[in-house]
């Protein structure tokens, strides 16, 4: 990667804990499982610019702890940021500089890898934004995350917040990347249900892992993206 980093990338998928972690329903799960080992050898200075994050909790509540994660860890990286910048400060004078960030403060993309219905096995379809640019689909972890963002006065800034959000979360961003898991032939709801929560085959693990790597593409570009662009 040429373009040095211009953001923080909280990288968070959603599914559900175990015994349901191998479900097509856990399939941003099992998409970050094989995006981890690309992230770690493609992503400049591993663990600066971006985290992974796996939800503990039921896909329906994932809202409350995931945005709390949030919060603690673009608190602990701003603080992590400005020591480093101090440390680079007071060698600017060496040749043998490390190559670590000088700035302090970044824009922040909350990547929310989660699984899709709507579209084919393996496909995989990237949104920016909550449901004022797309529909959630009536996709419960999607919709706990995005209202605990609004009743935070994270996001929208239009949320209507009694009063500006400052620090480092003041110009959160999303990108929603489903993973596609295919459907049943019955839109009945029990029938979803019980496709949804079914057990990933070898087959569709493989779709899974083929994935990554147009998925960490994509990350490789938002990191890069420069803040107030769409």
């Amino acid at each position: 990667m040429t373009t040095p980093p211009r953001r923080l990338l909280f990288i968070a998928s959603i599914g559900n804990p175990a015994p349901y972690h191998n479900t097509r329903h856990s399939a941003g799960h099992l998409l970050l499982d094989a995006l981890k080992p690309l992230l770690e050898t493609t992503l400049p200075n591993t663990g600066i610019y971006h985290e992974t994050w796996q939800s503990p909790s039921l896909m329906n509540v994932t809202g409350p702890k995931l945005v709390r994660r949030l919060e603690q860890w673009a608190t602990e990286r701003a603080s992590r940021l400005e020591r480093i910048a101090n440390v680079a400060a007071t060698r600017s004078s060496s040749s043998t500089t490390p190559n670590f960030p000088t700035q302090t403060t970044y824009p922040t993309t909350l990547v929310i890898l989660h699984d899709e219905l709507s579209i084919a096995q393996g496909k995989v379809r990237v949104i920016r934004g909550g449901p004022e640019t797309f529909s959630l689909r009536g996709h419960r972890g999607l919709i706990s995350i995005c209202e605990t963002l609004r009743k935070k006065g994270l996001y929208p800034r239009s949320s209507g917040a009694s009063k500006s959000v400052t620090g480092p979360l003041a110009d959160l961003s999303i990108l929603r990347v489903g993973l596609g898991i295919g459907r049943p032939s019955s839109h009945d709801t029990a029938a979803v249900s019980k496709y949804v929560l079914g057990t990933v085959t070898d087959n569709e693990l493989k779709a899974y892992h083929a994935a990554a790597m147009p998925v960490a593409q994509t990350i490789r570009d938002e990191l890069s993206r420069p803040a107030g662009t769409v």
